[in-house]
């Protein structure tokens, strides 16, 4: 009787263990390398929790803290610093004034782009490095990884339509 595992491995879609793990350690190194290149500043918890609330919109602090998938008095600490640091403020929603949300500030907005341009420009200067076959592999594989993160991959532009002959 085969197990469950070796079964997995006579599939034809069955993925080796070797293209598993240095999947899993590329982007994490990639990810971790990215992290870094930021001047110190905000922590990395705060930095994900700013880009939340600039994405997400005005949040509870409830809201936050389960889409941060942290506890509610750590998300409250890290909402405070951020709010020290004059990158959120805090609002009452307009349906329940008992409510209170948390809405980026133009100062949030500017250090989460400063941010954004320094990882940018540590991973364009990486990416200029590769050769012009590296660069259409890297631009090849993002659609796959867009697909294992289950995004919407960007549509495809579409062609351009054939000229018409004349009839």
């Amino acid at each position: 009787m085969w197990s469950d595992s070796a079964m997995a491995m006579k599939r034809p879609n069955a993925v080796d263990e070797d293209l598993v793990t240095r999947t899993r350690l590329a982007v994490l190194r990639l990810a971790r390398r990215l992290r870094q290149q930021v001047t110190p500043g905000i922590t990395p918890s705060q930095q994900s929790a700013l880009a939340a609330i600039e994405h997400r919109g005005p949040l509870t602090l409830g809201e936050l803290a389960a889409y941060e998938n942290v506890q509610p008095p750590s998300i409250t600490r890290i909402v405070g610093n951020l709010e020290a640091a004059d990158l959120v403020e805090r609002t009452t929603a307009a349906a329940d004034r008992r409510v209170s949300l948390v809405q980026i500030t133009g100062q949030g907005r500017d250090e989460l782009q400063a941010i954004r341009t320094q990882r940018d420009a540590w991973l364009a200067g990486q990416l200029a490095t590769l050769s012009p076959d590296e660069l259409d592999r890297v631009r090849a594989a993002l659609p796959v990884l867009d697909k294992i993160l289950g995004l919407d991959p960007e549509p495809s532009p579409k062609p351009e339509p054939a000229p018409r002959r004349g009839t």
